[in-house]
């Protein structure tokens, strides 16, 4: 997985199947964005891609929320942190909008 092309064909393949069984594949993408391509993900297509990914972070915590799945399991956790760390990569990098980010996580 080197380019924008396997990631949004294995992100397609996620996506047709039931994503609470699928997590470790859409962590997995996350963590090639945010590794493999760090200095893109304000560029498109990384931008719109990682949008995508982050969006379907959201719907996953909510899911795994509403059926209260992983009682006792850091996958939460694990979501939120890549979460964070996407749109951290994708805002604009100034101060005041980075600070923004953090305080959104914090609550």
């Amino acid at each position: 997985m080197n380019n924008i092309e396997s990631l949004t064909k294995e992100f397609k393949s996620f996506k047709e199947s039931d994503p609470i069984k699928n997590y470790m594949q859409l962590l997995n993408i996350c963590d090639v964005l945010l590794h493999d391509f760090p200095n893109v993900l304000r560029k498109e297509p990384f931008y719109s891609f990682t949008l995508d990914i982050i969006n379907e972070l959201i719907e996953l915590r909510i899911e795994i929320g509403s059926r209260k799945m992983y009682d006792g399991y850091d996958l939460d956790l694990e979501i939120v942190i890549r979460e964070m760390n996407l749109l951290k990569s994708v805002v604009p990098n100034d101060e005041k909008m980075q600070k923004i980010i953090n305080r959104l996580f914090r609550g």
